[in-house]
């Protein structure tokens, strides 16, 4: 599923203001519903190193500026990406369809972009990989009028064939490598409306793959890109292609629900058909549900391990241009997600065998040039509880052990907030082992954050640092506990909605309506929907000046950060909340779904 369309299919409906509170917050979500769930433990094993990690999901799909010089390289080159993709997806002008099916200027600025953005992505000190996405610049990016005529319909193929011809003289004069990946999301999405795996679905195919091979014989060809994991498409798929002698040198599906089952699915198939093993790669993930620093971690580990060469965040809020890496920056500024990102670049020398539980899974690897153990804990249930990392065979790292026989463990916490200065260390002490393995038990004081582990040598210090983190859901009420909220007339609760921490919001669609939120502490974070249907709301510290937030959004997040305090002094402090009648132009809606806040 490409990022330039709003894929209302993913998306809530709003129904009638009567039915407003369970419409607006009601969305099937894509994993477990989040909980507070039974403690778990997972493992580390030590003593079982294998590859040197590859970075596979440090990829973006239109996550740099049009001319590819955003974001800087002080925000990108610590994320270590490894694949970028990208075509001039909607961009004035429609491509070579808008230009009525030949080169003219809709066509050359679409590949101007892509290639401005190859070119620096593809050199150093990034190296990486680059997939040209053929179909939106041909024009097919779910902005193509209803009498568009696809490649090869009625039998003709003749200008698809030119306007591959053209694409691959272009990339060629310009020196840039890329990777051609064909057609985006052909299975009934708004991309290709001929049929998956059609007979002129394949006509395309095939004439494509000849095209470029004959211009270009060691180009890497992708596909086909289908908008998620399925394996009687891809069964078909690999059956036609190898009989039509058209196979492509990287095989590429979308999202799933597990990467790692998912390829290891796509490789028996391969092996099934005879076919010897080829590159995989997943150039779009997560949906916009799953966009938060807990899940984006799961989806990391378990890609690391999948074998799965590269993979790239997918895009939601902020196609095509706008070199955001799909809001991982905020303002410029990194956002909870973005240093999921970098945890994962900084896991080193080998990945350790790993086992998840209940909803938790974890990478890791040893470093033994920098002395140093790094694993990365992901959710992908919103399960809170304690999460106990064992960490195996601590023998086959002796550098671990200080003078005093212990290790030194450094717990960090990554809040799904946004923007985010840095993550919050809980635990910065040395632990004494049990024999040879050690425990380190991790809090998770919210389902939507990320959690890091860094095993050193002991160093005799002990103790925990940085204040706690209390997560408070929108349904506390009772006035004699630190932190509640106060709501006044006209909100209503909802329960059981599946993508809200402890499934519960409370809402209003009344302009004036208002609440309060008692907090101790020194700084908030409050969490609430974005979404098609939702307003925008004032908030105030201390009844201090009021601050705008809007709260659309194309896609719908359910449990994001919508907005951050300034640091307070440290006590007692009151945030409002007012529903202030008003929406973004492009929202349906104007309400408000409060679902937590977070105090420190």
């Amino acid at each position: 599923m490409n990022p330039s369309t709003a894929r209302p299919r993913w998306r809530a409906t709003a129904l009638a203001a009567a039915a407003l509170g369970a419409a607006v917050l009601a969305c099937a979500t894509l994993g477990p519903s989040p909980a507070a769930a039974a403690d778990t433990t997972v493992s580390v094993d030590l003593g079982n190193q294998g590859a040197v990690p590859n970075q596979a999901g440090s990829g973006f799909l239109y996550g740099l500026s049009q001319d590819g010089s955003g974001p800087a390289d002080s925000l990108l080159q610590p994320l270590k990406p490894t694949l970028f993709r990208g075509g001039g997806a909607r961009i004035a002008g429609g491509g070579w369809l808008g230009d009525g099916y030949t080169a003219g200027s809709g066509y050359r600025i679409r590949v101007d972009s892509a290639l401005s953005q190859a070119r620096r992505v593809t050199a150093a000190p990034y190296r990486a990989t680059y997939h040209l996405l053929v179909s939106d610049v041909w024009g097919a990016d779910t902005t193509q009028p209803s009498n568009t005529v696809y490649p090869c319909d009625n039998g003709d193929c003749s200008n698809w064939a030119a306007f591959i011809d053209r694409l691959v003289a272009d990339v060629q004069a310009s020196g840039v490598p890329v990777s051609y990946d064909i057609w985006n999301e052909p299975d009934g999405t708004g991309f290709w409306q001929r049929g998956v795996n059609s007979a002129q679905y394949y006509q395309m195919w095939d004439t494509a793959v000849r095209e470029i091979r004959r211009l270009a014989p060691s180009a890497q060809i992708v596909g086909p890109s289908y908008s998620g994991y399925n394996h009687g498409w891809l069964d078909d798929f690999l059956g036609r292609t190898k009989a039509d002698n058209t196979l492509p040198t990287v095989v590429n599906w979308h999202f799933g629900n597990d990467p790692a089952a998912d390829a290891a699915d796509a490789r028996a198939l391969l092996s099934a058909h005879g076919i010897a093993p080829l590159p995989l790669t997943i150039n779009e993930y997560l949906f916009s549900q799953q966009q938060n620093a807990a899940y984006t971690a799961w989806f990391l580990d378990r890609l690391s391990a999948s074998g799965v060469a590269s993979a790239a965040h997918a895009i939601w809020t902020d196609c095509c241009g706008a070199g955001t890496l799909d809001s991982l920056l905020v303002g410029g500024q990194p956002t909870g997600q973005w240093w999921v990102y970098q945890a994962y670049a900084r896991i080193g020398g080998h990945l350790l065998g790993t086992t998840g539980s209940g909803g938790i899974a974890v990478a890791a690897g040893a470093d033994t040039t920098a002395h140093q153990v790094l694993a990365l804990i992901g959710n992908n249930s919103g399960q809170g509880g304690t999460t106990t990392v064992t960490f195996q065979n601590l023998s086959a790292a002796s550098w671990l052990r200080g003078g005093n026989g212990k290790v030194h463990a450094k717990i960090q916490r990554i809040p799904d907030q946004s923007p985010l200065g840095a993550p919050a260390t809980v635990l910065d002490s040395d632990l004494t082992p049990d024999g040879n393995t050690l425990r380190v038990p991790v809090t998770l004081t919210s389902g939507t954050d990320a959690y890091t582990v860094t095993l050193t040598a002991g160093n005799g210090s002990t103790g925990p640092v940085d204040p706690v983190t209390t997560v408070v859901d929108g349904t506390a009420t009772n006035s004699g506990d630190a932190n509640y909220f106060q709501y006044g007339a006209n909100w209503g609760v909802a329960n059981g909605i599946t993508d809200m921490y402890q499934q519960t919001a409370n809402w209003t669609f009344t302009a004036g309506a208002s609440a309060t939120f008692h907090f101790h502490g020194s700084t908030v974070a409050l969490h609430a929907v974005r979404d098609t249907d939702q307003g925008i709301m004032s908030l105030s510290v201390d009844g201090g000046s009021p601050v705008s937030v809007d709260n659309y959004a194309a896609a719908r997040n359910a449990s994001g950060t919508v907005w951050t305090s300034p640091a307070l002094p440290s006590g007692s402090h009151t945030l409002t909340i007012t529903n202030t009648g008003a929406r973004n132009a492009h929202s349906t809606g104007n309400n408000i779904a409060v679902d937590r806040a977070d105090v420190s």
